[in-house]
């Protein structure tokens, strides 16, 4: 059983590059569930789990959406597990075939999608932000806006205005007092 902090790093240790923030939104988006809550909350995950999102990773570098990334990770057990297998058979074969020196080739080609680095943007942003938020201490930012006198200002304006509502509102109280006395000789007439 997998935390989520030993599923990042477990996908981190093989080649799967996401932070926490993009792992909870693949957990939400590709509807991989949890094999086990805790009372404090803490859910943990299997290796099928992992399994799931390294699949989903795989497609949504490739260009697959969210709907057909859901679709092809819920597939049986024993066919993802199939897939996996497959695919680490053409991985091996291909670090092999890479290792077997090849004179002719020189030149080496990287083949990055934009979706890849659409997802790569998306983390190193979600990262950044994440670290603004931890590094910025509120209490202290509002306070130095408050001796910048952000708020006096504004403060001032609030206080001008209350006193003009507070003064409109004598001089209808004045003339609700007024129209109630001139109406009630016409409702001694009426009820007379």
């Amino acid at each position: 059983m997998y935390r989520k902090e030993d599923v990042l790093r477990k996908l981190n240790s093989d080649n799967y590059y996401i932070d926490i923030r993009a792992l909870e939104t693949f957990i939400a988006d590709w509807q991989i569930d949890a094999i086990y809550e805790a009372k404090d909350g803490t859910i943990f995950f299997d290796d099928l789990g992992i399994q799931k999102l390294k699949k989903g990773i795989s497609l949504k570098s490739q260009g697959y959406n969210n709907e057909q990334i859901c679709y092809r990770i819920h597939k049986s057990p024993t066919e993802l597990l199939d897939e996996e297998q497959r695919e680490d058979e053409f991985k091996s074969t291909a670090i092999e075939a890479i290792k077997t020196p090849a004179p002719e080739v020189r030149n080496v080609t990287l083949n990055v999608t934009n979706q890849t680095l659409q997802m790569l943007a998306e983390a190193v942003a979600g990262k950044i932000t994440d670290d603004i938020k931890n590094h910025i201490d509120t209490s202290q930012f509002a306070e130095r806006l408050v001796d910048a006198g952000v708020y006096k200002k504004d403060n001032e304006i609030l206080a001008k205005q209350v006193a003009e509502l507070i003064a409109d509102n004598k001089k209808l109280a004045k003339r609700v007092a007024e129209l109630e006395r001139q109406q009630k000789p016409f409702w001694k007439k009426m009820f007379s």
